[in-house]
Formats: structure tokens, C-alpha cells, sequence
């Protein structure tokens, strides 16, 4: 998440992987700029604590947000100030995409190395040897089998590929600059 990169996308990302609550939790670390307690979190968003303390642990499994902790002076009890390392998570997402890109380039390797069937009742999708050994008849309906031409899945898994390796091509060059 550099300067100029539009929040937006990362609260989109952080929504799919914890949730609306989560995604809120980050919102307000970033636009504090500064660490919070838990407790100055929930009086932002208005949930409870413990809404509050699950999104935090999650969304720091992911990487996405620190906390330092602290010895409370008056009980002794550990305090946890949590804020967002602005270098650390621009890694973390860029890491992100890059295992997204190692998963579609294997989808186009198995697209490109295989001929599908499809059954047009029930839309399963099976390989040639899958369809072989099914006597070109569906598994669950037992309909025929069509052939699919699949490039099109395959011309727009490499359009993908090739905008995501162009995004973090810029994203090193940024973060190493």
C-alpha cells in the first residue's frame, strides 16, 4: 500500500480474507496513523472487544497489521498497541501476488495440457482421460459429453498473468527504490 495506492483495493482484499469487521479495523488503523489499543478500536467501530480482538489476530496471521506489547505499569498485565507497518504489508500483499500468479500460471499449464468435455445438463468438466474412462457419458447424469474449446479460458488467463507480472514488476521496482 504505497502513498498514492487507492485504500480501497486492500480493504476489497482484506474483506474476502477476515471479513467486513476486519476490514473496518484496518480502515481505522490506517487513517490514525498512529498505535491503538484494542479498546480505543472498539470505541471507533462501535463492536465488541472480543469482534474487535479476532479481527486483529487475523489480520495480523496475515501480515497485515503489528502490535508491540507492553507491561501495564498499574496491574502488570500485558498491553497490546497495534498499528500498521506501512513497508512490511506493501511485502506482505506484494508476496500475496505473487502466490496468485504462481497459481494461475499452473491453471494455464493444466488448460494448455489438456482437452476437456463438458456435460451441457449439468456442467461438469472432465478431461480427456477423465471422459475416457466415462465412456464420454456424465458421471452424474449420464448425458454425452461435449468437447470444449477452452481458449478463451486460456487467453484470458494469460491477459491476467501477463497485467499481474507487469503490477509487480512496478511493485518491486517501487519498493526497492
Amino acid at each position: 500500500m504505497r502513498d498514492g495506492r487507492d485504500i480501497g483495493e486492500v480493504l476489497t482484499f482484506i474483506e474476502k480474507y477476515v471479513g467486513a469487521i476486519g476490514a473496518k479495523v484496518f480502515e481505522v488503523l490506517v487513517k490514525n496513523k498512529k498505535e491503538m489499543l484494542d479498546t480505543d478500536i472498539v470505541s471507533v467501530v462501535g463492536l465488541s472487544e472480543q469482534d474487535i480482538r479476532r479481527a486483529l489476530y487475523e489480520l495480523h496471521n496475515l501480515g497485515l497489521v503489528m502490535y508491540k506489547k507492553v507491561r501495564s505499569p498499574s496491574d502488570n498485565k500485558y498491553i497490546y498497541y497495534w498499528f500498521i507497518d506501512i513497508t512490511r504489508l506493501n511485502h506482505v500483499l506484494l508476496q500475496r501476488k505473487k502466490a496468485v500468479l504462481k497459481r494461475l500460471k499452473e491453471r494455464l499449464t493444466f488448460e494448455e495440457s489438456n482437452t476437456f468435455y463438458t456435460c451441457p445438463v449439468d456442467d461438469v468438466r472432465l478431461t480427456f482421460e477423465e471422459a475416457m474412462e466415462n465412456d464420454f457419458r456424465c458421471p452424474r447424469c449420464g448425458g454425452m459429453l461435449v468437447y470444449e474449446d477452452n481458449n478463451s479460458i486460456k487467453s484470458e488467463l494469460k491477459e491476467f498473468i501477463k497485467r499481474l507480472e507487469e503490477e509487480i514488476l512496478n511493485e518491486e521496482r517501487t519498493l526497492t527504490h
